[in-house]
């Protein structure tokens, strides 16, 4: 029986309708947005399109896929020449523990404090602490600067990092591009605006990034009133405040460094209207400022790389003016003086007799002490007398008169201080001072024996006792003699394998660079290096590769490993096993198969080593 079919409801018929309206909505919209892109992308200027927050700074997300980054460094102090410490920093190592007696200084910034261009010695803070040495014992300056960090990143620096060192001052070394890197970084829109933004005409006109980024420091001079350069200082000024309050609450000094751009030291420099309406900030904040355009204008473009980087001349005048901000307290030696003018003597240590200091080494004044064996040994080369004093002072009761006399040696070695029985006593007294019970001691003992050229000699028992120690400096420093030592420490094999396993990745890899070098290819050593290669991290994974490559033919237990690290994703890994496998020669024709593959690496130094270990290899087929 058929079912009868009635007319639509009247509700289907509502919902028919409205369909029918949605979708002419949305093909009308996206008709016009089509016709408004075409229009926007017909009107605009044919240039490349310039991403958000990217412009001449950084884009924080893009660099460092966070707001803050370090360099990474497993360093321990060994070698000295290595440019980055283990808090990823452009400085030496420093004691965590803070010395009696020491006024610390962290200088804060980013390429400009770093020492952009030149070795790290000629940064402002590496020169600063020059300038302090020079005039006293007691002053600690750090270096806490990278590449591309702005106000913020200093901030989080100080929190992080500095903090933990309990420093006497901070001086914050504010760059003008700082507040383009804030501005831009902290102005910027979700993620999904910024990529419609790098597709779409429309949407570049509707956000107006000219608007609200600074695209140039010369804004700050030629725009100082706009929306976008005001919301910039505020953003500055708001992480100044912040970084203040920490470093006030932790009971240090904060000043702040405002540095110049190189335009204000030419021949037709701007007015300094950035320099004054920051200096007006801190003035409300009661924060002391140091301007060091005054100190910068003698030298005029010769104290500039570039548009903000100094040269080590200009770094050298920044030096000098944030002296004027290090109270001379900290490095004082009237003490000396008052001891020098009650013996009769010139009161200047530069100029008071070298047997007057030698006597004042002895006095009952520890401070005195300190202060005396420190103007000994800026004379450099001094007399058997004297060297006999420093040796004296390493067994002080007083922890800060033993680092400085430790520091005094080194010195007095540089300048070509006196050799023989004397000497060989202080090099003794320095070996146990790498036990000593402070820090900063024992660390100042590792650099005089350093200086001093210090080897093992005959006798293996000082190293092998270092190695143990519960300090990782010394025991890096230990590591590093060893390996300066080379097939001379050949004996010390079994307490370097034991220490492929430190807790320290620093040491870690210090023992395989001396593996390395002492010529020994014992099976224990080969497997120990091939282990490291297989299993290890970082830096040692490709130093243990290079190691077993100096082994030579001894190495080739170690083939399989190294043939399996021609396969690796780290290409300096890559490159060092083929190497490695050339230095084997036919031992390693297991590797064969492995390095044939290798001639299809995508690095090319890869490839050539790869060709040059198979013709190695096979030479004598």
């Amino acid at each position: 029986m058929p079912i009868p079919v009635g007319p639509p409801s009247v509700h289907a018929h509502r919902v028919r309708g409205l369909l029918v309206n949605l979708s002419l909505s949305v093909v009308v919209t996206v008709a016009l947005a089509a016709g408004a892109e075409g229009l926007a992308r017909w009107l605009e200027r044919p240039v490349p399109v310039v991403p958000l927050a990217d412009t001449h700074g950084l884009d924080w997300q893009e660099e460092w896929q966070d707001d803050f980054y370090v360099m990474k460094s497993e360093a321990v102090g060994w070698p000295p020449t290595q440019d980055f410490n283990r808090d990823g920093l452009r400085d030496r190592l420093h004691p965590q523990e803070k010395p009696s007696r020491t006024y610390r200084v962290i200088g804060l910034g980013d390429s400009v404090t770093l020492g952009y261009g030149f070795p790290r010695e000629q940064a402002w803070p590496q020169a600063l602490q020059e300038r302090v040495n020079a005039r006293g014992p007691g002053v600690e300056v750090f270096n806490v600067a990278l590449v591309g960090w702005s106000t913020r990143q200093e901030r989080y620096a100080y929190e992080r990092i500095a903090r933990r060192y309990h420093p006497d001052a901070v001086v914050l070394a504010l760059v003008l591009n700082d507040l383009e890197d804030l501005q831009n970084n902290l102005s910027r829109p979700p993620r999904l605006l910024v990529e419609l933004y790098k597709r779409s005409a429309l949407i570049r006109w509707a956000m107006d990034p000219e608007g609200r980024e600074i695209r140039s420091v010369e804004e700050l001079f030629r725009q100082p009133e706009t929306s976008k350069v005001t919301a910039g200082y505020r953003r500055l000024f708001a992480e100044i405040r912040l970084l203040a309050d920490d470093v006030r609450r932790d009971g240090a000094r904060f000043v702040v460094m405002i540095c110049p751009d190189a335009d204000q030291v030419g021949s037709d420099p701007p007015p300094p209207a950035p320099q004054e309406r920051i200096g007006a900030f801190l003035r409300s904040e009661g924060l002391p400022a140091i301007d060091v355009l005054p100190a910068l204008r003698g030298d005029g473009p010769d104290g500039f790389m570039d548009r903000i980087h100094f040269t080590p001349r200009g770094s050298a005048h920044v030096a000098d003016a944030v002296l004027d901000q290090v109270p001379p307290a900290a490095y004082t030696t009237q003490p000396l003086r008052d001891a020098l003018g009650a013996r009769g003597e010139a009161p200047d240590p530069g100029l008071a007799s070298l047997e007057a200091l030698t006597a004042l080494a002895g006095d009952a004044s520890p401070v005195v002490r300190r202060e005396a064996v420190w103007a000994i040994g800026r004379r450099g080369s001094v007399s058997e007398r004297a060297l006999a004093a420093l040796d004296g002072a390493l067994a002080d009761s007083d922890p800060s008169v033993r680092e400085e006399s430790a520091r005094a040696l080194a010195r007095v070695a540089a300048a070509g201080g006196p050799a023989g029985e004397r000497s060989a006593a202080a090099n003794a007294h320095l070996v146990a001072l790498l036990d000593d019970p402070h820090q900063e001691v024992r660390w100042a003992a590792a650099d005089a024996l350093a200086a001093r050229a210090v080897g093992i000699g005959t006798d293996l028992s000082w190293p092998l006792h270092a190695l143990e120690s519960p300090d990782a400096y010394v025991r890096g420093f230990a590591a590093w003699t060893l390996d300066l030592a080379g097939a001379a420490a050949v004996a010390a094999a079994p307490a370097l394998e034991r220490r492929l396993h430190d807790p320290e990745p620093g040491v870690r890899t210090l023992a395989v660079r001396a593996l390395g070098n002492l010529g020994t290819g014992d099976p224990s050593v080969v497997a120990g290096l091939a282990g490291v290669l297989a299993h290890g991290e970082g830096e040692a994974r490709w130093r243990a590769a290079r190691a077993l490559g100096k082994l030579g033919p001894a190495a080739a237990p170690a083939v399989g490993a190294l043939a399996r690290a021609l396969s690796d994703a780290d290409q300096k890994l890559r490159y060092e096993s083929a190497l490695a496998l050339v230095q084997i020669g036919p031992s390693a024709s297991a590797a064969v198969g492995a390095l044939v593959a290798a001639k299809h690496d995508p690095v090319p130094e890869v490839r050539q080593a790869a060709e040059r270990a198979i013709r190695t290899i096979t030479a004598s087929r």
